[in-house]
């Protein structure tokens, strides 16, 4: 579903001020995500960046949604700083196709968290699997996700 003739250069000239500004573009924010989810991770693909600078504006300064990054995310980020991206995309596709859930954090962080695993898992992303990465999916393998998540929660990061 990756669109490889998406352009995404003018993301930037879009204003994000004002609280109908940020619902205006939920579209685009999950447009965007679902760019990301279906490239793979790859610094040289501009329109992914544009993507991704996008998604960190809007979730930034949106008054409708709250993002939180927590010990798992940090836990996640050690292993690698483009999976956090990743991570974020799965977070603002989550709120945007649940908003009846949108408020429940620990619903969309397990919730994008089990997209991560699916990204990750896919040999065309080009995801190196070590550490907190290979945790998260052995854990997920044995049905214990949830509970995982929350050891990680009560751990210093």
């Amino acid at each position: 579903m990756a669109c490889d003739a998406q352009d995404y250069s003018n993301l930037k000239d879009i204003e994000l001020k004002e609280k109908e500004d940020f619902s205006k573009v939920e579209d685009k924010i999950l447009e965007c995500s679902k760019y990301v989810l279906t490239t793979p991770m790859d610094d040289e693909n501009t329109n992914r960046i544009n993507a991704l600078q996008f998604m960190f504006r809007w979730m930034d300064g949106t008054p409708d949604y709250t993002f939180t990054l927590d010990e798992t995310v940090g836990k996640i980020a050690q292993t690698s700083d483009a999976l956090l991206g990743v991570y974020m995309a799965c977070m603002c596709r989550y709120v945007l196709e649940n908003k009846d859930n949108a408020k429940d954090e620990k619903e969309v962080k397990y919730n994008s968290v089990l997209m991560l695993i699916d990204y990750a898992r896919n040999p065309d992303n080009k995801v190196e699997i070590t550490g907190e990465m290979e945790n998260l999916i052995k854990a997920k393998d044995e049905n214990r996700l949830k509970e995982y998540i929350k050891v990680i929660e009560g751990q210093m990061v």
